[in-house]
């Protein structure tokens, strides 16, 4: 039990760094890229790029282990994410560079998250210690679309709004961050190599009745939310002349960081406990109605364009507490799926899919047409529910 107490320090840094780097090219980017001149289409297709080590991860990660051990993948992802945002900071003027360091960055981010799972299911674990792992994953949200983005607005004031030196400092902040992990880690993570660290050679899923709904739910249940998630960004920056709200990057980082990730915590929490009580059976349309209401959200935020920060927040606590509640039956289902791998990465592929989509979409559009748009594709969601709760059904008769 001694040990187990002590393992805490590491753990949670480990989760912590674990949950930062998703931060930044999934949201940080983001709003820099469009900031720095490029179009939604460029921004939403770049960033759709991102999520392809995450959709090949089934074929991968069963590889990972037979190279090196975790511990050891935990070290070099780390150092290679510091030298990494090193030479982002340097060469972010370098359109080819930027792009090429930035796929980096999410193929580090990948194996990394992978070597912090597997490195800590292979050491005994108290059973407090996944609180800690959840707390600190969510705390990496609350630090990179809060805190760090705060961070970016106050250098653009700084700077007088060079607003591409100001991006440099920040990723300075977290080249040097992440190495400071690295020597952290090279200090606290165990040494020891568990036996249950061997490998298995990847393994798809055999073709069982009614495979093709759990295929379907997989891809389309978050579909339209997935498009609305990346969208929602860049039209909560945007200026009211393009259909925005307009919020300063300080403004974003409160609502989004700390508004919303409280809210999306919140309704993680109450989903997972709904579904632990009542079952999936009975959560599911439910938690399905709550997965409509983000596109709701947006479509009269981008209707009446707020300028009151008050409205704006409420709108995305609703957006996010909804979505959080809706997206614990998803995850229900992932985890009651034989073939969790191939489940996670459909569940990519859906995002990647929804990111791909909805930069020309938007930029087509604008915004109101394009929430209208995402609302009417809730339809999948619906559908994609409906056959899964019949699915469901057959298997308990």
């Amino acid at each position: 039990m001694g040990n187990q107490g002590r393992m805490t320090p590491w753990l949670s840094s480990l989760y912590f760094a674990k949950g930062m780097p998703r931060v930044v090219i999934f949201v940080i980017v983001l709003l820099m890229l469009r900031q720095m001149g490029l179009t939604m289409s460029a921004c939403l297709c770049g960033v759709s790029v991102m999520y392809l080590p995450w959709v090949l991860k089934v074929w991968w990660k069963p590889w990972v282990g037979r190279v090196l051990n975790y511990r050891l993948w935990i070290l070099l992802t780390q150092f290679l994410l510091a030298t990494a945002f090193g030479f982002l900071a340097c060469l972010l003027s370098v359109e080819g560079a930027m792009w090429g360091l930035l796929v980096l960055i999410s193929w580090l981010t990948a194996l990394h998250n992978v070597a912090a799972d597997e490195f800590s299911r292979s050491h005994p674990l108290a059973p407090h210690h996944s609180i800690v792992q959840e707390l600190f994953r969510k705390f990496a949200l609350v630090v990179g679309q809060g805190v760090l983005l705060v961070l970016a607005g106050n250098l653009q004031i700084f700077y007088r709004h060079d607003m591409l030196y100001a991006w440099r400092v920040l990723f300075y902040f977290l080249s040097g961050f992440f190495m400071l992990l690295f020597f952290w880690h090279i200090w606290t993570l165990p040494r020891t190599r568990c036996a249950d660290e061997a490998d298995d050679a990847p393994s798809l899923p055999q073709k069982q009745r009614g495979w093709y709904r759990g295929v379907f739910f997989l891809l389309f249940y978050a579909f339209a939310q997935a498009m609305v998630g990346k969208v929602s960004i860049l039209f909560l920056i945007d200026t009211f002349r393009n259909g925005g709200v307009g919020l300063s990057p300080q403004e974003f980082g409160f609502v989004m960081g700390i508004v919303g990730i409280v809210a999306l915590t919140f309704g993680g929490f109450l989903g997972r406990k709904a579904v632990r009580r009542f079952g999936l059976y009975h959560c599911l349309m439910p938690m399905t109605l709550c997965m409509l209401i983000p596109c709701v959200v947006y479509v009269a935020l981008s209707y009446w364009q707020p300028e009151d920060l008050l409205l704006v927040g409420a709108g995305v606590l609703a957006d996010q507490l909804a979505y959080g509640l809706g997206f614990a039956a998803y995850l229900s289902y992932l985890k009651l799926t034989h073939y969790r791998e191939c489940g996670k990465s459909l569940m990519a592929l859906s995002l990647l899919m929804g990111c791909l989509v909805a930069g020309p979409l938007v930029h087509a559009l604008g915004y109101n047409a394009f929430f209208v748009l995402a609302q009417g594709l809730s339809a999948l969601t619906l559908l994609s529910s409906i056959m899964l709760r019949n699915f469901i059904f057959t298997k308990q008769q």
